[in-house]
Parts: structure tokens; sequence; C-alpha cells
């Protein structure tokens, strides 16, 4: 399709840590597109370089050569501060592992990434993230005390 079909395209990524004989190749010359609007399961062994590939792709990883294009932006000739905001503004995970504490409730858990920066979010804010994914009368429980899914949105917001 036209490269505006395409959410992300990895051309040729490959990412080697180290150097020398100790050198790592975690991608070699990786190319593929993932469609606006489709889901894609990444499948592999321990090891195989799923991570790495996923992390090049979102941006939080620079691939050794090779391009990566988020929704019509190179990433590669990015700046570290050009990258962070697009990542901010156009990237998210959802993780297997949910990565919510236990003994917080889902605002303190929704707020706690951004405490971990130093910054102080507004109680306002994060109930409207909260709001956005359907779990504002949520806000003071806790994930024991919410489905997996519940779960799932929380560690979204």
């Amino acid at each position: 399709g036209k490269m505006s079909d395409d959410a992300i395209r990895l051309g040729s990524v490959s990412r080697r840590y180290g150097t020398g004989e100790g050198a790592v190749t975690a991608l070699a010359e990786v190319s593929l597109a993932f469609a606006r609007g489709t889901f894609t399961a990444v499948m592999g062994p321990s090891g195989s370089g799923k991570s790495t590939l996923l992390q090049c792709a979102a941006g939080l990883d620079r691939p050794t050569s090779g391009s990566v294009v988020v929704g019509g932006t190179e990433l590669t000739e990015l700046g570290e501060t050009r990258l962070t905001l697009l990542r901010r503004d156009r990237i998210g995970f959802v993780f297997q592992a949910f990565n919510l504490l236990p003994s917080l409730t889902a605002e303190q858990n929704v707020a706690l990434p951004l405490r971990l920066a130093g910054r102080r979010p507004a109680r306002a804010r994060v109930r409207e993230v909260l709001e956005q994914v359907g779990l504002g009368e949520r806000a003071r429980h806790r994930p024991t005390e919410m489905s997996g899914g519940q779960q799932q949105r929380v560690a979204l917001a």
C-alpha cells in the first residue's frame, strides 16, 4: 500500500550491541511494515530480538543501521528532544504484565511514572486519563479490586 497506510515501517533495521568479537547482533536487516488499525503478534524464543524490535520500532532504542518510520516521520533523523515528544504523543505500550503496584490505587498507579520523572501530576489530569479508558469511577480502587481488563486499562492510562 501507500506509505501513509503504515503506522510503522522498518527498513533494513539492524541492531548490534558491543564491538569486535564480543558483539551481539540482536536484529539483522529486518524490514517490515505494520498497517494502520491492525494488531500484530511478535513471537519467538527468548533472546530472538522481540524486545529489541519493539524498542527500535517505538523509538526507545536506536538501530545501528536502517530506517524506522512512524506515521510518516523518520525516527533515525530526530534528535533526542523531538524523539521524546513523538514517543510521548504517538506511542504507547500495553505490557503483558501490567506492572501495577498492588498497594496503590488506580490513580496513584497512573501518577507514579510522572512522580518518578520528578513531575507533579494534577489530580484532574489523572482522572481525565482514567475517564478516557472508561475507569473514572475506579480511580480509588486497588488492582486486586479490578478485573484483568480493567488493570490493563489502568496500565494503558
